[in-house]
């Protein structure tokens, strides 16, 4: 997403770059809510939590990035967001992932080596845990330390 600098330097007026920018703003929320209210709508959805060991730290963000989508290469569905921690600005990501079948940890665990894996099941499928699910993943990735947010296809 271009950022308002970037709006900016093309030459767009500051009042237009402003207006655009908070429409791109828009148009994503909107886009992460209808994937996030679709693959909570399964019956095998998970909260993943990728951290990074210490040993792991030197690596390109691509790296993990690519390990991860491996990972989830088994999910239906997914949606994926870097974050930093607020204690020690550490790099990890947040997935909410569903798949065909009841998920199998060791096959994630043995694709993703740079740390560990916390996977929490999304239980209680009603619409006042839908929407529950939804306001926490989204506020983890539109929040300010969040990084880019990444789609299955």
């Amino acid at each position: 997403m271009k950022t308002l600098d970037d709006r900016l330097q093309e030459g767009q007026p500051i009042q237009k770059a402003i207006i655009n920018l908070n429409k791109s703003y828009q148009r994503r929320d909107s886009r992460l809510k209808k994937r996030l209210e679709n693959i909570l709508q399964n019956e095998y959805t998970y909260f993943i939590t990728f951290t990074i060991a210490p040993k792991n730290y030197g690596l390109k963000y691509n790296t993990y990035l690519r390990k991860i989508k491996e990972a989830l290469g088994h999910a239906s569905s997914w949606v994926l967001n870097s974050d930093y921690g607020d204690k020690n600005g550490r790099l990890h990501f947040h997935a909410v992932a569903t798949f065909e079948l009841q998920l199998d940890y060791t096959t994630l665990n043995a694709i993703y080596k740079y740390g560990t894996i916390d996977f929490k099941t999304i239980y209680n499928m009603n619409e006042k845990a839908i929407r529950e699910y939804i306001l926490k993943t989204f506020n983890h990735a539109v929040k300010q330390t969040a990084g880019k947010i990444h789609y299955s296809r």
